[in-house]
């Protein structure tokens, strides 16, 4: 357990990394989530008469 003794200036990098590397996975996240909802998502101008029909209540 002979660790060297890090700067401040080097745990400062080291948080900084870790917290870029945080935000660029998030970000990666939030792009397939939008990605993935866009695929799902379809308007009511695409949709048949028929599948309107099927969401319509009355």
């Amino acid at each position: 357990m002979n660790e060297p003794t890090r700067t401040q200036w080097e745990i400062r990098c080291d948080f900084n990394g870790f917290c870029k590397r945080a935000l660029k996975n998030e970000a990666i996240n939030a792009h397939k989530d939008t990605k993935r909802q866009q695929i799902r998502e379809v308007t009511f101008s695409d949709l048949s008469p028929q599948e309107e029909n099927q969401i319509c209540v009355n």
